[in-house]
């Protein structure tokens, strides 16, 4: 694959080239292409209160495919509605590959491959305490089924992929073991590895990956992360860096309790930052947020990166002059992360009234309305609206800040 061009410049953004330095990309074993691998059809019901019809979720991956990541996975089990869902998904005209998310059961596996799926996706715990205090299991009773179940899933045909989760609070040999007989034993297609309570630290994680790639050379490693400290978009990227090449991410972050890795956040972060390949299509990217948020009721926060409403609203009176002298010049992205519209979003930037306003925003906002102020008209504006921002403690709507501007144009 044709390595893309490393430039922290290009027409729609302006980043740091430190990334590209070669002292810090010498540490990566980055693969040619990251897969996204969407979870947001399983995970985002596994969020307390969420409740998805089948329409929402063929509308949901019907986004998603047009965005182009690489698979989605789905939990048919759940109920007889899920179950009739996936058939009907697998049938449909699409790209993106679906996979069933199975528990360490033959006969899960026997499901998906009736309905058609295009993979299997087999978790369990990998942790081995949580398997003697579930099942009464010993760490080779533990291995044995899931190796038992897998190669089943293998024998019958099927693409499988094995998720035992709570990896990271197994002993590294047991990991060890684990990783080896479903390659070896099993032959499993893909492997993951699995930081479910998301506490690993990026180097954790990129060394990590890297044991695997020593113990199962040649097998494609997937990583799975949870946002419980904040850490998965890191452990996603720092799971590229160590040589995983499928990452997967759920829409607006939704997920079990704090969620998994954002798919917005790691998609932009991969082809921006890493300069690694994703095949997805940045422009949908907020779209296709939007619609998520809509249909599971969880608004995406304010300062959310990437989607959030503040990412490309400014209130300071120094940013938004900023911004207006450098909208003219050859950059005038140097105070975002991109171009709004290289993310979906609309062109331009949103000026927000409030205790921070400046004279900039109120001359440009009066010039919307074709209002003309002197400058000491301008000024009493913007006293005006920091006092009325600071009674109301908000930022104030244009009609109340047309209101303030015209009262104090007539009074003189």
């Amino acid at each position: 694959m044709k390595k893309k061009k490393l430039s922290g410049l290009t027409d729609k953004y302006w980043i740091t080239d430190f990334n590209y330095l070669d002292e810090v990309r010498q540490q990566f074993n980055l693969p040619d292409r990251a897969y996204i691998h969407d979870v947001t059809l399983r995970e985002a019901e596994q969020a307390p209160h969420v409740v998805l019809r089948p329409d929402e979720k063929i509308r949901i991956f019907e986004a998603l495919d047009d965005m182009g990541v690489h698979s989605v996975e789905i939990f048919p089990l759940v109920s007889d509605d899920d179950k009739e869902l996936a058939k009907e998904m697998v049938k449909m005209p699409r790209q993106a590959k679906v996979f069933f998310l199975c528990r360490w059961n033959e006969w899960e596996v026997d499901f998906a491959l009736e309905a058609g799926a295009d993979g299997v996706v087999i978790e369990c715990a990998g942790n081995p305490w949580l398997n003697k205090v579930f099942f009464g299991m010993s760490e080779d009773e533990t291995i044995e089924r899931l190796v038992r179940v897998a190669a089943y899933a293998k024998k019958n045909g099927i693409f499988t992929v094995t998720m035992p989760w709570d990896d990271y609070l197994a002993p590294m040999p047991f990991l060890e073991r684990m990783y080896k007989s479903l390659v070896y034993d099993a032959g499993v297609d893909h492997v993951v590895i699995a930081d479910t309570h998301g506490f690993g630290l990026p180097w954790t994680t990129a060394y990590i990956i890297g044991k695997m790639r020593e113990w199962v050379p040649g097998t494609p490693i997937e990583m799975h992360a949870h946002n419980d400290y904040g850490l998965a978009t890191a452990a996603m990227l720092s799971a590229v860096v160590g040589g995983a090449s499928v990452v997967h991410t759920s829409i607006n972050a939704l997920g079990e309790r704090s969620g998994n890795a954002a798919t917005e956040e790691v998609a932009l972060n991969l082809e921006m930052l890493l300069g690694v390949d994703t095949g997805i299509k940045l422009d949908r990217l907020y779209p296709v947020c939007r619609l998520v948020s809509d249909l599971t009721k969880i608004p995406i926060p304010m300062n959310k990166p990437v989607t959030g409403d503040n990412q490309f609203d400014f209130e300071s009176g120094m940013v938004v002059d900023s911004i207006e002298r450098l909208k003219d010049t050859d950059r005038p992205f140097a105070p975002f992360i991109c171009l709004p519209e290289m993310i979906g979003r609309r062109k331009g930037y949103n000026i927000i009234l409030g205790k921070m306003t400046g004279k900039t925003a109120v001359a440009k906002k009066l010039e919307e309305l074709q209002l003309s102020a002197t400058k000491e008209q301008i000024a009493e504006i913007v006293q005006a609206v920091k006092r009325e921002a600071s009674i109301r403690k908000w930022s104030l709507p244009d009609d109340i800040f047309e209101t303030i501007a015209r009262a104090i144009l007539k009074s003189k």
